[in-house]
């Protein structure tokens, strides 16, 4: 192969590599299960903007509900709304602040989110 050709190649190669992509942002996840804890961590604390996903691998139906939504609508910062088996719910992420959340279906399913203001590891209890 002329060697310029190669050359040529490598450098075209190598700007397409830096091309910038989309990427997903990693997110913290929380795992919906049919026996006590239910939600799996049950207690999460993340970064103000992380996103949180809910997966649910049960064969039942459930929901991921902020208790402001039960209170008052004005505080409601989250409701998945119905989460079919093996479904998801994802969260772009929350301001600071706690939220503790519920299965409206399942009211014993609880669980709660602590959102800190500033970049840190997410820590699951």
């Amino acid at each position: 192969m002329n060697p310029r050709l190669l050359i040529a190649l490598l450098l075209i190669l190598g700007l397409f590599s830096a091309w910038p992509t989309a990427a997903t942002p990693p997110y913290t996840a929380i795992i919906i299960e049919s026996g006590s804890p239910y939600f799996v961590p049950k207690s999460v604390t993340v970064s103000t903007g992380s996103p949180i996903q809910w997966e649910n691998p049960t064969a039942t139906e459930h929901t991921v509900t902020h208790t402001g939504c039960l209170e008052d609508g004005d505080h409601c910062a989250f409701d998945s709304g119905l989460m079919l088996p093996n479904g998801t719910f994802t969260l772009p992420g929350l301001a600071p602040g706690r939220y503790p959340y519920l299965c409206r279906i399942h009211p014993i399913m609880r669980g709660v989110i602590t959102v800190t203001d500033g970049p840190q590891l997410p820590s699951q209890l």
